[in-house]
C-alpha cells in the first residue's frame, strides 16, 4: 500500500494540473467569446444590452488575470477564477435572455444561456476541498486512503471527487452524490 501512495498522488497531481489547465483555458476562451458577443449585440434595439456590455468589459481583465494566476498556482487565482466564471456566466445568461426576447434569434439566445449555465457549473470543482488543498500545497496524504487499484476521479455530472477502480467500472455504476452515471 505504501508503494501505491506516491503513484496515487502522482495521478492526483496530474488530474489537478489537468483541471487547472482546463479551467484557465476555458476562462480565456470565455473572455474572448464575451468580447465577440459584446461586439455583436443589437444595441439599437434595447438599452438593456448596455448593462451586460459594461459588466462584461469590466470582468475581462479580471478573468484573464484569474486564469494566469490559476495556471501559476498563486493564491488569489481560485478566488478570481470563481468570480470570473460566475460573472461571465451571469453575463451570458442575461445576454441570452435579452437576445431571446428582443434579438434576432431565440436559438442563439438559448445557446448563450446554456454557455452561461456551463460557465457557472465550472465553479464547483474550484471550491472542492481536495483541489484547494492541492492548490495551496497542503499535503492530504493522511486524509486519502486508497486501495491498490483505486484512483481519484471526478463525477462527470456533479464534479464530486470519488475513489474508483477503473477496471471494475460498468455502465450501471452511479455517483453516490447525484445518482448520475459514472460511465458515459
Amino acid at each position: 500500500m505504501s508503494a501505491s501512495l506516491p503513484r496515487m498522488f502522482e495521478t492526483m497531481t496530474r488530474g489537478m494540473l489537468s483541471l487547472t489547465r482546463h479551467i484557465s483555458f476555458l476562462l480565456i476562451i470565455l473572455a474572448i467569446v464575451q468580447v465577440l458577443v459584446i461586439l455583436s449585440l443589437p444595441y439599437d434595439r434595447s438599452i438593456f444590452f448596455i448593462f451586460p456590455m459594461i459588466f462584461g468589459i469590466i470582468i475581462l481583465p479580471v478573468a484573464i488575470t484569474g486564469a494566469v494566476l490559476l495556471r501559476l498556482r498563486k493564491s488569489p487565482g481560485i478566488f478570481l477564477c470563481t468570480i470570473s466564471l460566475g460573472a461571465l456566466g451571469i453575463c451570458f445568461m442575461f445576454e441570452g435572455f435579452l437576445v431571446m426576447l428582443l434579438g434576432p434569434s431565440a436559438i442563439v439566445g438559448a445557446l448563450y444561456v446554456l454557455l452561461g449555465i456551463s460557465s457557472v457549473r465550472r465553479v464547483k470543482p474550484l471550491n472542492n476541498v481536495s483541489f484547494r488543498r492541492w492548490f495551496e500545497g497542503i499535503s492530504s496524504s493522511k486524509d486519502a486512503v486508497l486501495a491498490d487499484e483505486e484512483v481519484m476521479s471526478i463525477c462527470p455530472h456533479c464534479s464530486s471527487i470519488l475513489a474508483v477502480i477503473p477496471s471494475l467500472l460498468s455502465e450501471e455504476d452511479k455517483c453516490p452524490e447525484c445518482d448520475g452515471r459514472l460511465v458515459l
